[in-house]
Order: structure tokens, then C-alpha cells, then sequence
């Protein structure tokens, strides 16, 4: 059976309003992004409407915040995405890959398990290290668009769920933007 290598944050889980509110808590409030504004994957990257943004020592914390179960459980899954991998899982090995945090691990265990995720290999990893640490895959799906470029540089071609971040980044050969899991099931089943 071929195999799947499927993110976790933004392509499973809704996770961008919660990573903003973690922003939000963190910074008192002093900066508020919304959905629009996360123009660049990285957060740090991003400006506000009244153009602030958190630092790149600010985002260590965040991350760390971000890893807690209190804002874990917040995640809520795409709609209809349990029936589409569902249906996946009969064609492929699905194998989960994020670069949470290690202290995240036991949440994002128990978050998948009460969300219902199909049958899955979880694999936690460094950030964009996905390509290399898992080998090639039959695709990938991400909503980060340098590892999508890696994963296709490496021989596996890569679906990436549109987000404001990944919009407008240069075509790549095997990097294939989808709209959402009905279209990308559409790609990926018979």
C-alpha cells in the first residue's frame, strides 16, 4: 500500500485562530492578527492592522504557549475531514507529520483519538525536516510551501491546502495547490 504524509496544523486542524489568540494572550492584546494578515508562514513575519507583530523570541514563546493542552484542545478540525481521510485510508497508509513541540506530543495523541483521525502513523519532527526524516511518499499534503518545495525536490509530489501564506508563491514543478479536502480527495482517489 502506498503511503501519505499529511501535516497536522492547517491542513487537519483550524489551527491558525488559535496560534492568533495564543499571539493575542501573549501580547496583551497589543497585537491582533487576523486570518488575512498571515501573509508569511511565519508568524514573526506577519504585521497587524496597525502594523505590529510579534518578534522572533516572542514567537519561542508562543510556540511554547501554543504547546499547551489549554490551547491544544481548541483545535478544531476542517469540516468533513475525519469522512475524507476515512476514505484515503483505504488506498493509503496515512502518516501524520508535524513539527510541534516534544511537550505536545500527548495531546496531539489524545486530540486525534476524540477527533476520530483514521488508522495513522504520527511522526514529530523538526521543521522541514519532513522530506528527509520520512523518506518518499506516493504525495504529500502541507500548508507550508517550502516544504512542500522540498518534499517535490525529493521526489514526492506535494498538495498544498490554500492558505493566505502559501498564495502567490512561484510555481513549482509537483507542488499542486488545492482549495480545500473535497478537492484534493478528488486528486488523490480514483
Amino acid at each position: 500500500m502506498q503511503a501519505l504524509c499529511i501535516d497536522i496544523d492547517n491542513v487537519i486542524g483550524q489551527t491558525d485562530q488559535v496560534m492568533r489568540q495564543v499571539i493575542r494572550d501573549y501580547t496583551g492584546g497589543r497585537v491582533c492578527l487576523e486570518y488575512a494578515h498571515i501573509k508569511k508562514f511565519n508568524y514573526q513575519d506577519c504585521r497587524d492592522a496597525k502594523r505590529r507583530r510579534i518578534t522572533k523570541k516572542d514567537w519561542a514563546r508562543v510556540h511554547d504557549l501554543f504547546s499547551e493542552p489549554r490551547y491544544l484542545w481548541l483545535i478544531q478540525p476542517f469540516d468533513g475531514v475525519q469522512g475524507h481521510l476515512q476514505r484515503l485510508s483505504k488506498r493509503y497508509e496515512l502518516h501524520l507529520a508535524t513539527s510541534r513541540l516534544p511537550k505536545a506530543r500527548r495531546t496531539t495523541v489524545e486530540w486525534l483519538e476524540n477527533h476520530s483521525i483514521p488508522l495513522h502513523d504520527l511522526h514529530f519532527l523538526r521543521s522541514g525536516q519532513k522530506h528527509v526524516s520520512l523518506g518518499k511518499f506516493f504525495a504529500a499534503v502541507e500548508d507550508h510551501y517550502e516544504q512542500a518545495v522540498l518534499f517535490a525536490g525529493a521526489g514526492t509530489p506535494c498538495y498544498l491546502i490554500k492558505h493566505p501564506w502559501n498564495m502567490g508563491c512561484a510555481p513549482v514543478d509537483d507542488v499542486h495547490w488545492v482549495k480545500d479536502w473535497a478537492a484534493l480527495a478528488d486528486q488523490l482517489l480514483p
